[in-house]
């Protein structure tokens, strides 16, 4: 393969960086950059182009790999445009810097003619426009009309949690619109975390397809799963890169140390060596100003440690990352069709079953309900073995409240005609109402007193501020105890993002969802208050059948990890 051909052996030949010290040296990529590499050619296979969030730790050479891709791919392509915007003239100043020391040192044979060469611009062409007639152009997150009519086709966006905040939104619009959706184009959004919100806070966690890097067995590793929160729509991929995957980034520990008893759980979740913890402490110290928090932002171990928030956390962090580890795909997905409960097998079901109904078992389903539209909050039931516990079943997805009803009934009658604990608050009273109508027998009821009256029933589930705080505290304590039984993977992503807020409530942060938390949380505090009712049932159950329907198979692209 010719050198130019393929950017990492093109990079270590032909790419001068300079080290920490001054030095000139051959650009060979760490083991973040190989990583990156890797990460980047596979998204690149699936879809032909590149649109990414990176959230990263500090100095870990991110910008330099970008900086170097999109040169390479300009200086030796016709009619190439490349844009890189950063946060200030001073970050952009250094960056560009690093583009014409590329261009600086490039042996002659592979140096292209040039036109413009200044503080703001490399053009390669000629005067007569016989050349290359492609160009690095360098900008400032201070306009928000920059980019207005260009051509872009490698857009690189960085340190966009710190560009201005008035300027972010519609700056973004101004450039977008200049990258045409084609084959070899690249939108790269990378930054360092700065708090709750923002464009690039949002788009990360709005990212369809997820990719994680991790130690496997000390070397870093990736794996690519899908965020089932995202529009189907969204073609962007979030990378985070946590600071314990950079070499760099360990000390030898003196004789004697021992670790805490944090140290020792992020050890066990995230392979840590005494190495890596040595070198933590050494920086919460001397980079951190001794801040434990200060260094989660900086060198963040996870997405969701990375933006600081207030609020206290409601479920032990560090054994929720474990369980997401361990956490399973479910056996089959389906989608329930609400004209007769028929499930249907398909890829992208919204029903996921680790376990389907066995003969005899009493099942619990609880039902968060959300409003139904496609911008809001999510539906969420999940269907829990009554005696166990155990996360058999769950729904995820938006659908109008009504026909919520429809759906839990048909899920209800497929696991032995089960208990169903739908909310009903707001619209779930609606939900609550369409299972009265069907007349479904097995809805939790809550007795009121109303004096002088004789007491009455009260269908569904009253979440309030008040009934809030044992439904999860008892939820907490199955996490801490290991007695939870849950299978899915996005109900413990939730469970990272819920808090008490300051104003004492309970919920997820900003731009968060915990639809998932609430409808397990549900159903785990009621079942124990309900009878058992799967024999008395077993009589009387006609489940819908299941169409297993001939699919096209799992594409790894597409496939759940």
């Amino acid at each position: 393969m010719e050198a130019y051909q393929h950017y990492p052996t093109y990079a270590s030949r032909y790419l001068k960086i300079q080290t920490m010290d001054g030095k000139k040296v051959n650009y060979r990529f760490n083991e973040i950059q190989n990583i990156l590499e890797e990460i980047v050619t596979d998204i690149e296979k699936n879809t032909g182009f590149i649109r990414a969030f990176i959230l990263k730790a500090r100095r870990e050479g991110v910008s330099t790999y970008f900086t170097g891709r999109f040169f390479w791919k300009t200086a030796n392509q016709k009619n190439r445009y490349s844009c890189l915007v950063t946060h200030e003239p001073e970050a952009s100043d250094f960056l560009f810097k690093m583009q014409k020391r590329y261009h600086d040192n490039l042996p002659p044979e592979f140096k292209p003619a040039t036109k413009y060469n200044n503080t703001k611009m490399l053009e390669f062409n000629t005067k007569d426009g016989t050349g290359l007639d492609s160009a690095i152009r360098v900008g400032t997150a201070g306009k928000s009309d920059f980019g207005s009519a260009q051509l872009i086709h490698y857009l690189h966006l960085s340190e966009v949690s710190k560009w201005p905040a008035e300027n972010q939104s519609a700056l973004l619009i101004s450039l977008l619109q200049c990258v045409p959706k084609e084959k070899d184009t690249a939108v790269v959004y990378e930054s360092t975390a700065k708090g709750i919100g923002g464009e690039f806070y949002n788009g990360f966690w709005a990212c369809r397809y997820v990719y994680d890097i991790y130690l496997d067995k000390g070397k870093p590793a990736w794996r690519r799963r899908i965020n089932s929160n995202a529009k189907p729509d969204n073609e962007y991929c979030s990378i985070f890169i946590p600071w314990f995957v950079f070499a760099k980034y360990q000390m030898q520990p003196e004789l004697g140390f021992r670790r805490t008893r944090e140290e020792e759980d992020l050890a066990k979740v995230h392979g840590l060596t005494d190495r890596h913890l040595k070198w933590r402490r050494w920086a919460i110290e001397n980079l951190c100003k001794g801040s434990a928090d200060l260094f989660k932002q900086e060198y963040p171990s996870t997405p969701r440690e990375a933006f600081l928030s207030s609020g206290r956390p409601m479920f032990d962090n560090i054994k929720v990352e474990a369980l997401m580890r361990a956490a399973r795909p479910p056996k089959a997905k389906y989608e329930v069709m609400l004209s007769n409960g028929s499930c249907v097998f398909n890829k992208d079901g919204r029903l996921w079953v680790w376990q389907e109904p066995v003969r005899g078992r009493g099942y619990v389903i609880g039902a968060d309900v959300a409003e139904g539209l496609e911008h809001g909050d999510f539906n969420s039931a999940d269907v829990i073995d009554q005696l166990t516990g155990i996360q058999v079943a769950h729904w995820h997805g938006h659908i109008a409240p009504d026909l919520f009803g429809v759906l839990l009934m048909w899920i209800a009658r497929r696991y032995n005609s089960a208990w169903i604990v739908p909310e009903r608050n707001n619209h779930g009273l609606m939900t609550v109402t369409k299972l009265t109508d069907l007349n479904y027998r097995y809805v939790y009821a809550e007795r009121v007193i109303d004096p002088p009256n004789r007491p009455r029933k009260r269908y569904g589930w009253l979440t309030t501020k008040t009934s809030k705080f044992p439904i999860i505290d008892n939820l907490a304590a199955e996490i801490r105890q290991g007695t939870h039984g849950i299978q899915c993977y996005h109900t413990f992503e939730e469970m990272l993002s819920f808090k008490q807020k300051n104003d004492g409530t309970l919920g997820a942060e900003e731009g968060m969802w915990d639809d998932r938390v609430m409808s397990i949380a549900i159903a785990k505090y009621v079942r124990m208050r309900l009878p058992l009712l799967a024999q008395e049932n077993q009589q009387q159950v006609v489940r819908p059948r299941v169409q297993l329907e001939p699919q096209q198979p799992y594409e790894s692209w597409e496939a759940f990890t």
